[in-house]
């Protein structure tokens, strides 16, 4: 098993590094900067890291002070390996934005629903300091949980339910989840792209054999990812197996190596300030 994990890893590394310089070619091209939207989880982490091989990197992680995304942002900040920038929001700050951000989803003809617009606000304001920093393209992390088995609703599937629930939710992606990203950084007169979902990429990373994707620990197997198991109906999952193994060849450091999964409207709790100001204002929409 440990050589196709190996070859797996390999395949992985060289698709993706591809799919990262295509993605960013016109910036090399002009010597423009390239940033990322940066939640410090192993998705985003892993297009840094590779990023970084061909041009000037930028992360930005948006989030409140004392946030997950954050405090994970500053830990890899501290090493000095990127250039890494945190963008503190506050309530306020999202309440002044929030009507534009509706907008931005209405004008796109994308639901205005109460995961819609916490997701959005990470990426409307990460997009908008790229903005400031003349940086023009962004890339995503997008699709490493639907490639990867990512989303804690898988594990209470049989593995083929999984398999079809993982791929439906890739052919689901723009409607899902794409678009609403793709127009918050468009307001910002900002590209942006998602090397997870490259083609060749894709192709090669769908076929992956599930056990490594979703990977079930036996017994009292000692495993180098153990504190990020899961437990569903008695068994124990890590989730994104082989793209953890993935980041650590790639250099991604152990404690996002190591870091469970947190979406990005938790990680950075905009989900929670979405639900204060529409509490503690006077903004008229239904959920």
């Amino acid at each position: 098993m440990a050589h196709e994990i190996n070859e797996i890893i390999l395949n992985l590394k060289n698709l993706l590094s591809d799919a990262v310089k295509d993605a960013i070619k016109d910036a090399i091209g002009n010597s423009k900067k390239v940033g990322v939207v940066f939640s410090a989880g192993i998705d985003s982490t892993i297009i840094v890291m590779l990023a970084n091989k061909f041009c000037d990197v930028v992360t930005y992680t948006v989030g409140m002070s004392e946030s997950e995304d954050v405090i994970f942002a500053q830990k890899f900040k501290d090493l000095n390996l990127i250039n890494t920038k945190i963008i503190l929001i506050t309530e306020n700050d999202v309440k002044n934005e929030i009507e534009h951000i509706i907008k931005i989803l209405n004008d796109n003809n994308i639901p205005v629903t109460k995961l819609n617009l916490s997701t959005a606000v990470p990426i409307y304001f990460a997009s908008k300091k790229a903005k400031e920093d003349n940086v023009e393209l962004l890339l995503s992390g997008q699709g490493a949980d639907e490639i990867f088995g990512g989303y804690a609703r898988y594990l209470g599937m049989n593995i083929d339910k999984r398999i079809h629930n993982m791929k439906n939710d890739i052919e689901n992606a723009d409607k899902d989840n794409l678009n609403r990203d793709v127009a918050m950084c468009a307001f910002n007169k900002v590209a942006l792209k998602f090397p997870y979902l490259d083609k060749n990429f894709l192709d090669y990373a769908m076929n992956i054999p599930l056990k490594f994707k979703i990977y079930e620990i036996e017994g009292d197997e000692l495993n180098e990812f153990a504190e990020t198991f899961d437990i569903v109906e008695g068994k124990k999952f890590i989730r994104k197996f082989i793209l953890r193994k993935f980041g650590k060849e790639a250099g991604v450091p152990e404690f996002i190596v190591k870091r469970k999964k947190k979406a990005m409207q938790y990680g950075s709790r905009s989900e929670k300030m979405i639900e204060k100001i529409f509490k503690n204002h006077s903004i008229q929409i239904k959920f």
